[in-house]
C-alpha cells in the first residue's frame, strides 16, 4: 500500500537512510528518529501510518518506547515492526504482546520487509474499515423528507459534505443534530476517517480543556479530541458549555491550525473538520458576553437549523414505522401494526422532546404492547405521563422554557421584587430578610434593575 508515511527509529544512520530510499521508492513518505525521544517526537508530529522500531538504542530501548505509547493510548491501529540485530526469542514475544505487530531481524531482507510492512499496513486499513463499518452501523437511520423543511435540511447536507468547512448546527433538544453531523461527515472527503465525538454536557468543564487537546505529564502523553480525529471530523455537542479559558484555546488552535497539549511544548498539526451543535441561543449567549464572538464566528461559517418535529408533522408517519420496525428488530418482537387513529393522536402532538421522545414513546407502545395492533387507547397511557408533565409544566413560570443561566436571573429579579415589597423598599431590611451583605444585594439590585422606590410606590 504506497502513499503511507512510516516512522524509522533506529540509533544506526546508515539504516535510518537506506530504509529510507527504499521506502520512498515504493511511494511511501517517511520520517526518522535516532533515540526513544525523538521517536516520541514525530510519532505526535506525523501520526505515522506504521512505524519500524529498533530494539537497542543508547539511553532507552524500543520496547520502552513501545510500552510507553500502548499505556497513554495513542497507537490506535497503527502497527509497530520491531527490528533487532540481537533479538532473542524472548525479545520478540515481550514485543508481541506488548502490541507489536510483526518482529524482524537484522540483516533485514527487503523481500521480507516490504512483505511485512504491506501486511501491516492491509491489516491496520481492515481493522479501521471494521471500526467504521460497526460506528455506522450503529448510527445508520435514513433522513426522513417528506416535509419542506426537512428537504432543505437535506439539500444543505448534500451542498455542505463535500467542503471542508466548518458548520454550527442549532436546534431544539431531541431534533437529530447528531444524524445532521454524521449524515455532513459520511458525504465529506473525510468519510474513511473518524468521527469524535465530544459531549460537553457529560464532561466536568475542568476536564474540558484535557479531553480537546490532551496532556502531557512525566512523559506519559494522553491523546484528546482533536488528535483523535486527525483527519476525520469532530463532533462538540453543547458547544456553548466551554468555560471562557477553553474556548481562548478553541480560538487559538482555529486560528493557527495548530495546538499544544496540556503541559506540553511541541505544537501539534490541527488536521480536522469541526462540527459543534447546540440547542441554545447562541446569538444571545455572545451577547450576554459567556460566549467569544471571534469563536462564534470562526465557528459559524455555515450555519444549519434543525426543525422541531413540530415543523415536520409530515415526516412522522414514516417516522413512526421506521421506529417501529426497528425496535421490534432490535428487541426480536413482532412489528405490530398501528391503527388510524392512533397515527392521528401521534400526529397531532406536540411532541417537545422532539424525535428523541417519538422514539421513546414508540419503544415503550411495542414493548408493552401485547397484542398485533397499536390502538389509540396505546397511545393514550403511552404519552399519558408525558401529557402529565406538559400539564405541569403549563403551571410553571415562563422561565422554566429558557437556559439555566435565564432562569437564574428571572427567579432572582422575582424572588427580590417579592421581598421587597414586602419590606416597603427597605433595602436594609431587604438585606436582613434574605440573608445577604449591604453592599452585595445594592450592586445585585442595580444588576436585576430593581430599585427600591419602585417598591416603596406599589
Amino acid at each position: 500500500m504506497s502513499n503511507s508515511h512510516i516512522l524509522v527509529v533506529d540509533d544506526e544512520p546508515d539504516i535510518r537512510n537506506i530504509l529510507q530510499d527504499i521506502l520512498q521508492d515504493e511511494g511511501h513518505t517517511v520520517a526518522q528518529a535516532e533515540n526513544a525521544d525523538q521517536a516520541r517526537m514525530q510519532f505526535s508530529k506525523h501520526h505515522p501510518d506504521l512505524v519500524l522500531l529498533d530494539i537497542w538504542m543508547p539511553q532507552e530501548d524500543g520496547i520502552s518506547v513501545l510500552k510507553s505509547w500502548v499505556e497513554s493510548d495513542v497507537l490506535g491501529d497503527t502497527p509497530v515492526i520491531m527490528i533487532s540485530g540481537h533479538g532473542t526469542v524472548e525479545n520478540a514475544v515481550e514485543a508481541v504482546k506488548l502490541g507489536a505487530y510483526d518482529f524482524l531481524e537484522k540483516p533485514l531482507s527487503t523481500g521480507k520487509l516490504m512483505l511485512c510492512i504491506e501486511r501491516g499496513l492491509e491489516n491496520a486499513s481492515l481493522r479501521e474499515e471494521n471500526k467504521r463499518l460497526k460506528s455506522r452501523l450503529q448510527y445508520d437511520s435514513p433522513m426522513i423528507s417528506n416535509s419542506d423543511s426537512t428537504r432543505e435540511l437535506l439539500r444543505h447536507i448534500q451542498l455542505l459534505g463535500p467542503t471542508d468547512s466548518w458548520v454550527f448546527i442549532t436546534g431544539e433538544s431531541g431534533t437529530g443534530k447528531h444524524l445532521v453531523a454524521r449524515k455532513i461527515h459520511e458525504n465529506s472527503p473525510r468519510a474513511e476517517n473518524e468521527f469524535v465525538e465530544l459531549n460537553l454536557a457529560s464532561i466536568p468543564s475542568e476536564s474540558v480543556s484535557q479531553q480537546l487537546f490532551g496532556s502531557e505529564s512525566d512523559g506519559k502523553i494522553v491523546r484528546g479530541s482533536f488528535e483523535q480525529a486527525w483527519g476525520g471530523t469532530l463532533y462538540i455537542n453543547e458547544v456553548l458549555g466551554l468555560n471562557s479559558d477553553t474556548q481562548n484555546k478553541l480560538l487559538s488552535a482555529l486560528q493557527e491550525r495548530r495546538f499544544l497539549r496540556l503541559g506540553g511544548t511541541d505544537s501539534i498539526e490541527l488536521d480536522v473538520r469541526v462540527i459543534v451543535t447546540t440547542s441554545g441561543n447562541p446569538q444571545e449567549a455572545v451577547s450576554e458576553g459567556t460566549f467569544n464572538q471571534d469563536l462564534y464566528y470562526r465557528l459559524n461559517v455555515i450555519p444549519i437549523q434543525v426543525p422541531s418535529l413540530r415543523q415536520r408533522r409530515k415526516d412522522l408517519p414514516e417516522l413512526v414505522d421506521l421506529f417501529i420496525e426497528d425496535i421490534a428488530s432490535r428487541n426480536q418482537l413482532a412489528v405490530p401494526q398501528i391503527a388510524d387513529d392512533a397515527l392521528k393522536t401521534l400526529r397531532n402532538y406536540d411532541w417537545p422532546g422532539n424525535v428523541r421522545q417519538l422514539q421513546n414513546v414508540i419503544q415503550r407502545l411495542i414493548i408493552l404492547n401485547s397484542g398485533n395492533t397499536i390502538e389509540n387507547n396505546d397511545v393514550a397511557d403511552a404519552l399519558g405521563n408525558d401529557m402529565k408533565m406538559k400539564a405541569r409544566a403549563e403551571k410553571l413560570p415562563d422561565y422554566f422554557e429558557g437556559d439555566m443561566r435565564e432562569a437564574k436571573e428571572q427567579f432572582e429579579k422575582a424572588y427580590l421584587n417579592h421581598h421587597l415589597n414586602l419590606v416597603d423598599g427597605n433595602v436594609s431590611a431587604l438585606a436582613k430578610k434574605v440573608g445577604f451583605e449591604r453592599t452585595h444585594l445594592y450592586r445585585k439590585l442595580k444588576s436585576l434593575d430593581i430599585t427600591a422606590r419602585d417598591a416603596k410606590s406599589n
